[in-house]
């Protein structure tokens, strides 16, 4: 049976706050992915916010390695030339950048090169993390936690904040006739406390598998499994299980849970894994586009849930051990060619039922 995934409508949000904390709470611990609506940002505010990262992406990798890759902090750019050391294949680059200028020396391009590129990045990205917010708030209602508790580990202004925003591209893989069994990004668990995902109509690819779901997790993994279970896109494994597609739906924002709000609410909400497949037979040739919050808060805030249920780690140190592994992958040529693989033992992926709340 196709499993069930909720597009839920935010609209009226403090009328309705009782009503749309239980449905994200459901969502949350089921899937731990889903869509919502009404969130406020309009479709104009998201084209033009992707049409400011495609100014960045569309300058040469020479006007571009000013910002190379800072695996400590996770943010900069990775190019095709990186994502290929990392996982074998030039598939997909990225470019991430944080609300704190300290972390951001270097990092953003001169005014002069793209006027307007700074301020307008920052401005969407606040209005964003202030969605994400709302959803946070909602949790801790629906799971009878003091108000403002997972906010007070967020703090967007904080000067050690460690949010990030940015822009992903994925290549038409035609252009370079991949396997047809080659995925366009690894099967992962994203680090951070909540992700909001804005896909692109038309642009499909999104996959989901519910760790709950999974076969299999990280045991076999040759780059080795992060010592309190958690898989991250780097230190974690390779599922196995029935993956559902997850596509863009008009207007809608992709909602997903991280490993740092799995231990902040002991494990009631659960991260999911995720990842990007190759075009199927009949799908239209094309890149494909994204534009991503991964709301981590400060860096020194604990990870740690009122229960315990994980030893403590702050969030700067979650982070750079993500970078450490983006790293260690890239001399790991075996894993390599088994984690941008879709195996045989996947059992295909399907269409959701969606819920609509």
């Amino acid at each position: 049976m196709p499993r069930q995934l909720s597009l839920i409508d935010l609209t009226d949000y403090h009328g309705r706050k009782d009503e749309i904390a239980q449905q994200l709470l459901h969502a949350a611990s089921d899937a731990g992915f889903f869509w919502i609506t009404g969130h406020g940002i309009s479709q104009e505010e998201i084209q033009q916010q992707s049409s400011n990262g495609d100014k960045f992406l569309g300058l040469s990798d020479a006007q571009k390695d000013f910002a190379t890759f800072r695996p400590e902090l996770f943010m900069g750019w990775r190019g095709l030339r990186d994502t290929q050391a990392a996982v074998g294949t030039s598939s997909w680059e990225q470019y991430l950048v944080a609300f704190n200028d300290s972390y951001m020396q270097g990092i953003w391009p001169l005014e002069q090169d793209l006027p307007g590129f700074k301020a307008s990045a920052l401005e969407f990205a606040r209005k964003a993390n202030a969605v994400a917010l709302q959803i946070l708030s909602c949790f801790e209602q629906a799971l009878n936690l003091p108000e403002g508790y997972f906010q007070h580990h967020l703090e967007p202004e904080a000067e050690d904040n460690r949010t990030l925003f940015g822009w992903n591209y994925y290549p038409d893989p035609h252009k370079s006739k991949p396997r047809s069994d080659q995925l366009r990004l690894l099967p992962h668990a994203d680090t951070d406390v909540i992700t909001l995902l804005f896909q692109k109509p038309g642009e499909p690819g999104l996959e989901i598998l519910p760790g709950k779901d999974a076969e299999q997790h990280a045991v076999n993994d040759p780059s080795g499994k992060d010592s309190y279970g958690l898989n991250g896109a780097w230190t974690g494994g390779i599922p196995q299980g029935k993956w559902t597609k997850m596509d863009p739906i008009p207007g809608a924002i992709t909602v997903n849970i991280g490993n740092m709000l799995m231990r902040l609410s002991d494990n009631k909400l659960k991260s999911t894994y995720h990842r990007v497949r190759a075009l199927e037979e009949g799908e239209v040739s094309g890149a494909r586009r994204s534009m991503v919050l991964f709301v981590h808060g400060r860096g020194s805030a604990i990870m740690q849930g009122p229960q315990k249920a994980y030893p403590a780690q702050t969030v700067a140190e979650m982070i750079a051990m993500n970078g450490r592994g983006y790293e260690k992958v890239k001399a790991d040529k075996e894993w390599q060619q088994l984690v941008m693989k879709a195996q045989p033992h996947d059992h295909g992926s399907e269409p959701p039922l969606i819920a609509v709340a």
